[in-house]
């Protein structure tokens, strides 16, 4: 046999063999794009491979909203004029962050193996392509850096004062309106009343809003943080996790404001609106040293553990008004879409449908950053994003027990649980389900 013939052989052979090596069931598919089967988007399951359908990369979730995405989620005036003023703890050491800035410092791990090379970054438009790794839910946002080097990304920006009619965005809108020049066919919204100045942080916080049935319209605010430090119990430290998403949420009915829920430990607490701090008619929240947890009032707030051991800490630090840089939208928790909001029409919508961790997973025993005890442990996971925060409760606590909606305040709650101890937990962490499985409006 020639040389020739033998190289043509081997040239088949090679052929053949990876052809037997491709799926049947994708074998004679003679439309199926070579990248769809090189890209894990055709995923093994226990019967065989199938195709994931319902992953979708970024540029494809384009193509599929190229009429709808011009189509701007309207936010209504009076969600503004009742936007929340948050005080941070005067002692902060970790403060708002800009989730942009966030994705500069991370690589994308599953479980604890790296998807890609660090000089890669994920952006705020492509982050949800990562959802083609077993749909996303075991994707970690794993930190470049030692966290106990403390790193200065870790601790954010502090907060600086402004004038509320200053701002510095780069697409010219704030959640008070829009450049007319800049914008073209919108025109400046009316700013709510400032019966106190707030101050503008240069991390974007992120307001969604969510209609439903009987008139009722739910506001949630969204507040990252690229760090939270846990609590101290007898010299030990708990619950530490990178990544950490803060809400509250003001329900309103037709219109008008009638409650206020406030991410505290332990699936939160709920009060008539009426019933909280306010400035104007703004309400006034306290987020908590560290882990940032929101709460009604400035004190020590004990939870789980006897004699205050685990607490968290409010004071009247600096005042932040979110309302002052903020991502806008509106979203169907019905048909899972989301829209960019008519007050920030360049407000980016891919990042909000990974499906994955935005922080590091718990720590193996094995890391010597690691110690456990009493199936607590000093590193957890960090936490699911906005989407899989109940967006569509019916109640409007974030809980599966009875919703106690508090027509008062007061500087002691009780005793409460301690969420989000254990492996793979982070705090007020949902079980990974679109707007969760207990309080949905049933239609």
């Amino acid at each position: 046999m020639s040389y020739c013939s033998r190289v043509l052989l081997a040239v088949l052979s090679l052929g053949v063999s990876a052809f037997l090596l491709i799926p049947s069931d994708l074998q004679w598919t003679s439309n199926l794009p070579f990248h769809a089967v090189i890209s894990g988007r055709y995923s093994s399951g226990r019967s065989g491979y199938h195709h994931d359908s319902t992953i979708k990369t970024s540029a494809e979730r384009t193509d599929q909203r190229t009429n709808k995405t011009k189509e701007l989620g309207d936010i209504p005036q009076y969600v503004l004029d009742h936007a929340p003023l948050v005080h941070l703890y005067s002692g902060e050491q970790f403060w708002p962050c800009d989730i942009r800035e966030h994705l500069q410092h991370i690589t994308p791990n599953l479980n604890y193996t790296p998807l890609q090379a660090k000089s890669h970054h994920e952006k705020l438009t492509d982050l949800d392509e990562l959802n083609q790794w077993d749909g996303g839910r075991f994707v970690y946002l794993k930190s470049d850096d030692n966290v106990e080097e403390r790193p200065s990304w870790l601790g954010g920006e502090k907060i600086n004062p402004t004038d509320p009619d200053d701002d510095d965005d780069d697409d010219g809108c704030t959640a008070l309106g829009c450049d007319g020049k800049k914008q073209g066919q919108q025109q400046p919204l009316r700013a709510p009343p400032k019966p106190t100045r707030g101050r503008r942080s240069p991390a974007p916080a992120v307001l969604v809003v969510v209609e439903k049935e009987d008139g009722i319209v739910d506001a949630f605010w969204f507040y990252f943080y690229s760090y939270n430090l846990g609590n101290i119990v007898l010299n030990l430290r708990w619950g530490n996790h990178v990544g950490d998403w803060e809400h509250s949420l003001v329900r309103f009915q037709h219109g008008i404001p009638k409650s206020v829920f406030l991410s505290e430990h332990y699936f939160g607490q709920a009060y008539t609106y009426d019933a909280v701090e306010k400035a104007g008619r703004r309400p006034i929240m306290y987020s908590a040293v560290g882990t940032h947890a929101m709460y009604a009032t400035p004190a020590v707030h004990p939870y789980i553990l006897p004699l205050g051991l685990l607490h968290d800490v409010t004071d009247r630090g600096p005042l932040w008004d979110p309302l002052l840089n903020a991502h806008t939208y509106t979203y169907d928790w019905r048909s899972d879409h989301l829209r960019s909001g008519n007050v920030t029409p360049t407000a980016p919508l891919e990042w909000f449908y990974f499906a994955g961790h935005w922080g590091d997973r718990t720590y193996p025993l094995s890391d010597p950053r690691q110690y456990t005890f009493a199936g607590q442990y000093h590193y957890v996971s960090g936490p699911l994003g906005p989407r899989f925060k109940q967006l569509g409760r019916r109640e409007i606590c974030q809980g599966r027990g009875e919703c106690v909606i508090k027509d008062f305040l007061d500087d002691d709650d009780g005793i409460r649980g301690w969420v989000g101890g254990g492996e793979d937990e982070a705090p007020f962490e949902d079980d990974g389900k679109v707007n969760g499985a207990f309080s949905e409006f049933a239609g």
